[in-house]
């Protein structure tokens, strides 16, 4: 079953500039990793001090499951490419399998700790 993950961060309107970098850099290294590769958004929070990125994960066929392994290699690249910002930003992950014809409506809860 083909999955694909969905990862918010916050990050501080003063941190924004490296946090994208970094954003950046660790989607560039889930592809040189053949983990798969990601696209990124941002959300300007008006009323908040921070953004609201949201980096969408499509794993290579070999992890298309999301597999445990494949989602602690993420925390881990995630830990390392966000290592030099003030704070590690907010990350909350959610798990979305491809829809067939009609909800699998035995599917657990689909937030990954994060």
């Amino acid at each position: 079953m083909k999955r694909q993950l969905f990862i918010y961060y916050r990050i501080p309107k003063a941190d924004i500039a490296l946090g994208l970098r970094r954003a950046s850099q660790m989607a560039g290294t889930l592809k040189q990793m053949g983990l798969g590769s990601s696209q990124l958004f941002q959300r300007e929070e008006a009323d908040k001090p921070y953004f609201t990125l949201m980096e969408v994960i499509h794993p290579a066929p070999g992890f298309a499951t999301c597999n445990a392994e494949f989602i602690e290699k993420l925390e881990q690249l995630a830990r390392a490419c966000f290592a030099d910002l003030p704070t590690m930003p907010c990350r909350h992950v959610e798990l979305f399998s491809e829809l067939s014809e009609e909800p699998n409506k035995s599917q657990p809860n689909n937030e990954v700790s994060g």
